[in-house]
């Protein structure tokens, strides 16, 4: 874990780079040239190994900060025998009576490197043990923890939980080392000309790959206490605008967030043989027992199939376990059905279907939202949007309408299919890593970090065009206005004052 030189963060606004010390390390953007560029300039600008978007901490701060672990391995090493998750469940098939068993030993799995990662980050040195990260991302992420914007969430999306304001979320990834050889299977050592078909993006059964998400609040007079269910969860420091919405556009500042929600999805053909995959949500709960905030991060659920037969009635989940101990705040962004979703997945949206208009809509799910993970080659995108949606080449990629329903390209609404209609469905069908939504794609094997994230911003750097990836709208540098969902990419809300949905959930 570097951590910072006085020498060297004075010297680095006079244009000193901030280089990663990793074999083949690309040169990163300066914090003077990064501040000063435009978006588009700065991603076109931006190195496959940057670290960092420029902005840097002030001399206050004396803690490490982050590393890119890009030394991808060249070959995995197995454990001996089935991993402890197979074993909770008799190397038989995850259901809905053996999913919590599972969900536990798989927490126990990452618990040595995930409690140091969240609890001991002085300390925490990714690349020994043996954890990884995505390229090209640098020109997202913040100078500590390598963090990029998620999502912004209101006191109306969690009634009756105590929210005093309005937060915004942060997340950073890791790959384990099996995972991490398909890194370095897709983008090759130097990660410019990645390999851009479906069996180079494939992961390998067992590959682990987790994300952490860090809640922080978007008021200048709350920085801390602003939700009492976060009450000793950890927190991290980063370098984020506090208001990521502000206009005119705010420069990221030392800010404080909370670790509230940890995502772990494992490559298991084995136990979930319909789709590959196995999904797992942790959330902090400050009523749990433990002798630490890992300790009271608690399964909200694990998905392992979209659940096509059972439609909106989440008493026919049957690819779907929720722990029905999970804290109250956890269960209130359950996604289409109560399908799993994490408090900061965003799997309810403003959206607009058969004329009217719905405020919070559950219209989406983990598993629904990381099948859409492919690449065109010829269009340069995602074909279809993370979220039941209707396709549009203009961006930001899909159908945006008004509060009357109607076709807006300045709407803050989905333009949705009717929920449960067959273009619906089209998000809610099972199909394994290898098998693209659209015809003409390549499947990315459900990681949206490839296709909703890097593929775009390795485009908008390296094409011979000098042009932006069609969906790079989505995206936003820290230090310019947001508009768009950073995770899902959906449209934010402008008010509340519509329906809420009113299928019960």
């Amino acid at each position: 874990m570097k951590r910072f030189n006085r020498l060297v963060l004075a010297l680095a606004c006079a244009s000193l780079v901030v280089a990663s010390g990793s074999v083949g390390a690309q040169t990163a953007r300066s914090a003077f040239d990064a501040k000063t560029m435009p978006s588009l300039a700065a991603m076109q600008a931006a190195t496959p190994f940057q670290e960092n978007n420029g902005y840097l901490p002030p001399s206050s701060y004396t803690g490490p900060v982050f590393s890119l672990s890009h030394d991808w391995p060249k070959v995995a090493r197995f454990q001996a025998g089935p991993p402890p998750w197979r074993k909770a469940i008799n190397n038989g098939r995850i259901n809905v009576h053996n999913a919590e068993a599972y969900a536990n030993a798989l927490k126990e799995a990452v618990t040595p490197n995930a409690r140091k990662l969240i609890l001991d980050y002085a300390n925490w040195d990714a690349a020994k043990a043996g954890w990884y990260n995505e390229p090209w991302l640098g020109s997202l992420r913040d100078a500590i923890h390598g963090t990029y914007q998620a999502g912004q969430f209101g006191s109306s999306v969690f009634p009756g939980t105590g929210l005093k304001v309005t937060f915004q979320t942060n997340v950073v990834t890791y790959y384990d080392s099996i995972a991490a050889l398909t890194l370095r299977n897709f983008w090759g050592a130097d990660a410019m000309k990645p390999t851009l078909d479906t069996q180079h993006s494939q992961f390998l059964e067992d590959a682990i790959i987790v994300k952490a998400a860090v809640f922080s609040s978007t008021d200048k007079t709350q920085p801390t206490d602003w939700w009492p269910v976060l009450k000793g969860a950890a927190q991290w420091p980063m370098m984020i605008p506090v208001n990521p919405e502000a206009d005119p556009p705010e420069d990221p500042t030392l800010w404080t967030g909370y670790v509230t929600q940890f995502d772990i999805i494992v490559k298991d053909k084995q136990s979930s043989p319909d789709t590959g995959w196995v999904f797992m949500t942790l959330v902090y709960d400050a009523n749990a027992p433990g002798k630490d905030a890992w300790d009271k991060m608690v399964p909200l659920g694990v998905q392992w199939g979209n659940d096509e037969a059972a439609g909106a009635d989440s008493r026919k989940l049957v690819e779907n376990w929720n722990n029905p101990k999970a804290p109250k705040y956890s269960t209130q962004t359950l996604g289409w059905g109560d399908r799993l979703s994490g408090p900061n997945d965003g799997a309810r949206n403003n959206i607009t279907f058969n004329g009217k208009a719905y405020v919070n809509y559950p219209n989406s799910s983990c598993m629904s939202c990381h099948s859409t993970a492919e690449w065109s080659t010829t269009k340069n995108r995602m074909m279809s949007f993370l979220l039941p949606s209707y396709y549009a080449d203009a961006n930001p990629g899909f159908k945006l309408c008004n509060q009357q329903g109607k076709d807006d390209p300045e709407g803050t609404y989905i333009c949705s299919p009717p929920p449960g209609s067959a273009a619906w469905m089209k998000w809610f069908k099972n199909r394994k890593g290898d098998v693209a939504m659209d015809p003409g794609s390549f499947a990315t094997d459900f990681d949206e970090v490839f296709s909703f994230k890097a593929l775009k911003l390795w485009y908008t750097a390296t094409n011979p065009k000098k042009e932006a990836a069609p969906q790079l709208k989505l995206l936003s540098r820290p230090g310019e206005t947001v508009r768009f969902n950073q995770y899902t990419g959906a449209p934010l809300p402008k008010t509340d004052n519509v329906p809420k949905s009113d299928n019960g959930n």
